[in-house]
């Protein structure tokens, strides 16, 4: 079974809403955050699950590439980045096995996203 169908079942059985965008993508909230897990189209097990526009950069660009790199080295399988439009997105992106419950993992990578949110508001202001 493909991750993204996966995930859409698992997000059923707790409650979540989730609706499929206009790209196939899947976006649903969690404590009033959007999320986004993307299809990746061929591959079947890769699984990417993405916390977009949490931060717009003005007049401190080199801040928040500071406190990119610092959420990358501090969180495991996160990935922090900037986008062309000057956006702070955050990421985590894995491959699963062939039979993933997708419960072991989708409540800790929402935790995590979550937490670097907040950690990158605090590092920023620094």
């Amino acid at each position: 079974m493909k991750a993204m169908d996966l995930v859409k079942e698992y997000l059923a059985e707790q409650g979540f809403r989730y609706e499929i965008d206009g790209d196939g993508d899947l976006h649903f909230r969690a404590e009033g955050v959007n999320l986004y897990c993307t299809d990746s189209g061929k591959d079947q097990q890769y699984f990417r699950i993405i916390m977009p526009n949490i931060y717009k950069i003005e007049n401190n660009r080199m801040k928040v590439l500071e406190t990119v790199n610092r959420l990358s080295r501090e969180y495991k399988v996160l990935k922090a980045f900037v986008t062309e439009s000057d956006n702070l997105w955050l990421s985590i992106e894995m491959f699963l096995d062939s039979t993933p419950e997708v419960g072991e993992f989708m409540e800790r990578c929402i935790d995590i996203l979550l937490s670097a949110r907040k950690d990158a508001a605090k590092y920023i202001l620094e």
